[in-house]
C-alpha cells in the first residue's frame, strides 16, 4: 500500500498535539462568529471551507516527519 494510504496511524508528540488542539480551539471560535451571520448559502459555504481548512491542517500536522 501506499504511503498516502497508512495503514497505521501514527501517535502525535506532544508540540503536535499542541498544534492540533489550538487548530480546533481557533477554528471553533471562527466557527461561532460565522454562526452568528444571517442564515445563507455563503454562511453554509464559509462553515465547510472552515471544517475543510481544520482537516488539511490537521492533516499537515500529522504527516509531518
Amino acid at each position: 500500500m501506499s504511503p498516502v494510504f497508512r495503514q497505521e496511524q501514527r501517535h502525535l508528540t506532544a508540540e503536535e498535539r499542541h498544534q492540533v488542539n489550538a487548530i480546533k480551539q481557533l477554528a471553533e471560535d471562527l466557527h461561532d462568529v460565522i454562526d452568528m451571520l444571517p442564515s445563507s448559502r455563503a454562511r453554509d459555504i464559509a462553515q465547510t471551507k472552515l471544517e475543510e481548512t481544520v482537516m488539511w491542517s490537521v492533516k499537515a500536522v500529522s504527516d509531518a516527519l
